[in-house]
């Protein structure tokens, strides 16, 4: 029984004999009393529930204390395991930075050598280029050169060109020339007359019976009248030079008279066939020449009669005039 009920039950024992004025005051402090209990019960009752509930929080985290334990447990054995992973790794650290180190004082031994041989290549090099430099600068004066030797090339090909148009022009007219000359002494070939082009010339050579008697330089008639023929056929040839050679044997003049030697015998003839040729007046004289050469140009030994024959003759050589010629040829 509670205290409370057994001052109840008191107070109602006794209250026979209790005044009704103390019944009243026992009776209020019942009802204190009795609100008092109710609080305190109420009290009790959120206590047990805090209870409970702190019960619950210990055992919640008495829980969470062993599965912390626990993991302290595993991390402990983690960070044990790491910590010799650590320490291999820093044994391992030691070994790679003393290779390395070694590794390290190679390659610069190595750079050194490939910077020497980097700064040798590079003089090299900078040698190579200026030889390069050069040789492109010759190479460019040869191409300069090349280019100035092409276009003088083209013009001596055009030059060329042109002389060979001149000479062509000229070897036509020889052959024309000598062809007409032909025409016009037909009948005289063979007979003391050759005519024969050589050279890009025309020569006639005409035999001393034709034009002279022996010793003598007057022209005859019958050599009068093949040289008024050929006087004819040159006299339209304004573009040739007409040299006139008197040749003469070996055998010495007597010396008697104008003709004193063959020198003089030579001239004397050449002499008067210029003048023959240049009484036609069509023929311009300034186209002959007359020159003796006497015995010294022969054409057959002069040991026989009949070479000493051959020889006594006169050659005139027919040239085409080269004036053009040797302009190109200045320029």
């Amino acid at each position: 029984m509670s205290r409370i009920s057994i001052i109840i039950f008191s107070l109602f024992i006794f209250s026979s004999c209790i005044t009704p004025k103390v019944y009243n005051e026992l009776l209020d402090k019942h009802e204190i009393a009795q609100k008092k209990l109710t609080k305190n019960e109420k009290k009790i009752l959120q206590l047990k529930e805090t209870l409970d509930d702190r019960e619950k929080n210990i055992e919640s985290l008495t829980l969470l204390v062993k599965v912390l334990r626990a993991d302290s447990a595993t991390i402990t054995n983690e960070l044990v395991s790491c910590q010799k992973k650590y320490d291999d790794l820093n044994i391992t650290y030691d070994l790679l930075t003393s290779k390395s180190s070694r590794y390290m004082a190679e390659k610069a031994n190595e750079t050194k050598g490939l910077l020497n041989q980097l700064e040798k290549t590079q003089s090299e090099l900078f040698a190579k280029e200026d030889e390069l430099n050069k040789s492109t600068a010759n190479l460019k004066e040869k191409e300069r050169k090349l280019l100035s030797s092409q276009k003088e090339l083209e013009l001596r090909s055009l030059r060329v060109a042109e002389l060979e148009a001149i000479i062509n022009r000229k070897d036509s007219m020889v052959t024309a020339l000598k062809q007409k000359i032909s025409k016009a002494l037909i009948g005289l070939e063979g007979d003391g007359l050759t005519i024969v082009q050589r050279n890009g010339k025309v020569y006639i050579s005409l035999e001393e019976d034709l034009l002279f008697a022996s010793g003598k330089y007057e022209v005859n008639q019958t050599g009068k009248q093949a040289l008024d023929k050929l006087s004819d056929a040159l006299s339209y040839q304004k573009d040739i030079e007409i040299l006139v050679e008197g040749h003469t044997d070996s055998i010495p003049l007597s010396g008697r008279g104008l003709v004193k030697d063959n020198w003089d015998l030579s001239v004397m003839r050449a002499t008067s066939v210029v003048k023959r040729l240049t009484s036609n007046t069509n023929l311009d004289p300034t186209q002959l020449i007359a020159a003796g050469r006497s015995e010294f140009v022969p054409l057959l030994s002069n040991n026989t009669s009949d070479g000493r024959s051959k020889n006594r003759r006169i050659e005139m050589i027919l040239s085409p005039n080269l004036d053009d010629l040797f302009k190109l040829l200045d320029e």
